[in-house]
């Protein structure tokens, strides 16, 4: 493979030597070794590298100049140090940018044609030093020359190692995670509605969602038993639109540089959750200039800048979203006086400390505004908003052996919502105000110590003062002209103020117990004043690795989860909190890499759920704005629950021109009720994913195609009755009403869909353009999520109807981002 690259200026051998040594800086790029005490040599020509030490780490990068193209095609190979050997699954990335690509399995690797620029170029693989070669200026004049990567095997540090099973990394390959990672640009060109990372991370085997919102559950769990964090802040109910299921998240894939999802037995840093971890980081800036990339689509824009300061030591990143999800549905078959609007702002800050240090002023703001009308039912005025601000402050001592990370947070959540309904005489019927809040104000931190290279410890504390105010109102006027519709007849009044102080300490010390074998035993104390609770939660995984290419994870821990103080169902007239839920968990997995970039997984799991709490919820499948009207608004008195399963997956990423990923879930998601088991409403029995993607050498554009088939989610039957309100010789009236049969009794049909994606990248002087064009459910088949049932009157003759409520249609979506 050739490299054609611009290299200015560069008149000899270059080298950095990592903290044993000193650093000359270079004349036209920084280099820079991680966590290496080894060396980067940039050569000046195509000829050979240039002498090194026998176990450095080196990257070989010949100069050209001359005019031409303001592009670049990066491409080269990766070999061992010590035997040269070529190392297939090589991460190669242009930091700051959306350009990565892995080496193949002969060690080549090739990028798509860039702009011309300065970039900051990394190199990663498991069980190698990563390479860094900041500030490297790739110039529109080339010449096709061979770029060579040599890199040095290390031992993975204790705390880099992934122990706990069911971890999936994403956006960027984790050097210690293995194969069980999707790169960025798979995740941004992969199917999915709105360019949304929940959506997408939907695709994993063992997560469930439904077509309406992005939230998902994981392993039976609702998406509420799920601890969401970005860059080390918790957030709250981090969605859009709300009366419809929180379509999208708050979040915007382009300002995220890394992501991890853990499906299941998190150490014991993560509490207060029952099911998983879902963290995400932003991006750094890049700090060469002013950069940016400006999106439309169909359902959104966005706009995003970043820079630098203070000689590169500081960064700042912009970024808005605007939504109107409104637009989309004019190109599918709902027609119904839907007005949803939505945007979203970030803005970060940081600056390096000396030292080693960084600290970073971040601030995330969220809004709704959502309005339906539509006649014989009720209209919706509501708004929604959430503000966050928080300080991270990240710092080392004792050289790099002690580690802490620091947050100092405040957080606001509002809701307010607005209905009203009228009778066919044009009285109002129905009247509903519903106004929330929450304030938070929180602090954390979390400390590593490296005791010895075979020993580390994790400890930390974390404390939030948060308060709410409930203030609902619900006014029914007299006899309710349809009972279908408003079956819940009573008016109701909720004033609450709660408020909460929560503390949390860990403790988890890991241990390098064999060189193929790695235990982490900790224990997690949580209280809540709301509740007056005090719960300890030990905690232990194990890693072991009995040959190079197989990984055995286990997991065991008890876990527990207090009732959010946003959560009080006042819909519902509920005034009083319930105590925390508690399970325990247990998993146990194995990971093997195969020939030809093919890796495999296969995991199993159990956890036992007891002390659960009773709760509302809509058992017919509709999706209602007001929930809490429907007739089938009834309290699920749960005592205990039991999610087991077996999940396989295969997976071939960044090894090729096509990648491809197939997955089988077997599960089974059961509550206790009245003694009883019961299945849960995404009890899932067999679920099957599939994803595949095509793109040519050059990478200019890449097609992907989606699948996903599940067997029907329980559901409750409904029981009709009909009433005679008039039999005369020319006339029959008849009123129904509908009430919940036996809870998740019958299953509804196999739900399957299938995706398309293209997506086509053009390089300018100004900038890189992709344009896509997508569309969700090509097939157009109408998946159920529900089961309806009426009676009507025809000829004097009484007809009973049925039918199934559907997911979403098929819907065509395009758009296009400009990056500069």
């Amino acid at each position: 493979m050739l490299l054609s690259v611009a290299l200015s200026t560069i008149a000899g051998p270059l080298s950095a030597q990592g903290a044993a040594g000193s650093q000359q800086p270079p004349a036209g790029g920084k280099v820079v070794v991680e966590q290496s005490a080894g060396a980067v040599d940039l050569a000046p020509t195509a000829s050979g590298p240039s002498p090194s030490a026998p176990n450095s780490s080196r990257a070989s990068v010949p100069v050209a100049a001359g005019a031409g193209s303001r592009f670049v095609l990066i491409g080269g190979v990766v070999r061992d140090t010590l035997d040269g050997t070529t190392l297939g699954g090589a991460r190669v990335e242009l930091l700051g940018t959306g350009f990565s690509t892995r080496s193949s399995d002969d060690g080549h690797f090739r990028f798509a044609a860039v702009p011309a620029g300065r970039y900051t170029i990394r190199v990663t693989r498991m069980g190698y030093e990563p390479i860094v070669i900041v500030d490297v200026p790739l110039l529109e004049d080339h010449r096709e020359a061979p770029l060579g990567v040599t890199m040095r095997r290390r031992t993975v540090a204790l705390s880099e190692m992934i122990i706990t099973p069911g971890h999936f990394g994403l956006l960027q390959g984790d050097v210690a995670a293995g194969g069980q990672s999707l790169s960025r640009e798979t995740l941004e060109t992969i199917p999915q509605l709105g360019e949304d990372i929940y959506r997408a991370v939907a695709r994993l085997p063992g997560v469930t969602a439904d077509d309406f919102s992005a939230k998902f559950g994981v392993r039976g769990a609702s998406g509420d038993e799920l601890y969401v964090s970005l860059d080390g802040l918790e957030l709250v109910e981090p969605f859009h639109l709300k009366d419809v299921g929180g379509a999208f998240s708050i979040i915007d894939i382009q300002t995220l540089g890394t992501a991890s999802l853990n499906t299941g037995g998190f150490s014991a840093e993560y509490g207060d959750r029952l099911a998983g971890v879902f963290t995400l980081e932003t991006s750094d800036p890049r700090t060469d200039g002013v950069h940016g990339s400006v999106g439309v689509s169909a359902m959104n824009a966005r706009a995003t800048l970043q820079g630098g300061f203070a000689g590169g030591k500081g960064g700042w990143v912009l970024s808005a979203r605007p939504g109107y999800l409104d637009v989309a549905l004019k190109f599918t078959e709902i027609r119904d006086s839907i007005q949803p609007r939505y945007y979203d702002l970030f803005a970060k800050v940081r600056y390096d400390l000396p030292g080693g240090g960084r600290i970073a002023v971040h601030a995330l703001r969220a809004g709704d505004t959502f309005r339906f009308l539509k006649k014989d039912e009720p209209n919706i005025f509501s708004g929604y908003g959430s503000s966050y601000a928080w300080v991270t402050w990240d710092d080392q001592f004792l050289g790099d052996r002690l580690h802490m990370q620091s947050v100092l947070s405040g957080s606001a959540i509002s809701w307010q919502r607005h209905g009203e309904n009228y009778s066919t005489a044009g009285v109002q019927n129905v009247s509903i105000d519903d106004t929330r809040s929450l304030d938070r104000i929180g602090v954390r931190q979390d400390w590593t110590f490296d005791a010895s290279r075979t020993l580390l410890f994790k400890w930390g504390i974390d404390a939030k003062r948060e308060s709410a105010a409930y203030d609902y109102l619900r006014v029914l006027a007299g006899k309710q002209p349809d009972g279908v519709k408003t079956g819940r007849g009573a008016s109701i009044s909720t004033l609450a103020a709660p408020r909460a102080d929560k503390v949390a300490l860990y403790f988890a010390p890991r241990m390098q117990l064999l060189p193929s074998l790695t235990v982490e035993a900790g224990a997690r104390f949580d209280r809540s004043s709301l509740t007056d609770e005090s719960i300890v939660s030990p905690r232990l995984n194990v890693s072991w690795q009995p040959y190079e290419r197989t990984t055995v994870r286990a997991a065991w821990g008890s876990y527990s989860q207090s009732q959010s103080l946003f959560s009080l169902q006042a819909e519902d007239g509920v005034q009083s909190f319930g105590l925390a839920e508690r399970a325990q968990q247990r998993t146990l997995g194995v990971e093997q890499s195969l020939p030809n970039g093919v890796i495999a997984r296969v995991e199993a799991y159990e956890r036992r759920l007891t002390h659960a709490r009773p709760k509302y919820a809509n058992l017919g499948g509709d999706m209602w704005l007001f929930p809490e009207l429907l007739w089938d608004r009834t309290l699920i008195d749960r005592t205990a629950g039991r999610d087991r399963g077996l999940e396989f997956q295969l997976a071939r990423k960044d090894a090729g021109r096509t990648d491809w990923s197939v997955s089988y879930a077997l599960a089974s998601s059961m509550d206790e009720i009245g003694g009883r088991m019961v299945p849960r409403g995404f009890d899932e029995r067999h679920a099957v994913h599939a994803d595949w993607s095509l793109h040519p050498a050059s990478g200019s554009w890449r097609l992907s195609l989606g699948g996903l088939w599940h067997s029907g989610w329980p559901y409750t039957p409904t029981l009709l009755t009909v009433d005679t309100v008039k039999n005369s010789p020319t006339e029959l009236a008849i009123s129904t009403w509908r009430r919940p049969g036996e809870l998740n009794s019958m299953r509804l049909r196999s739900y399957h869909r299938v995706d398309v994606r293209w997506t086509k990248y053009f390089h300018t002087r100004a900038g890189r353009l992709s344009v896509f064009g997508e569309v969700y459910n090509v097939l157009g088949t109408e998946n159920p999520r529900g089961f309806w049932r009426d009676a009507t009157v025809k000829d004097r003759q009484v007809v009973l109807t049925s039918g199934e409520i559907q997911q979403w249609p098929r819907l065509p979506v395009a758009g296009f981002t400009w990056q500069f």
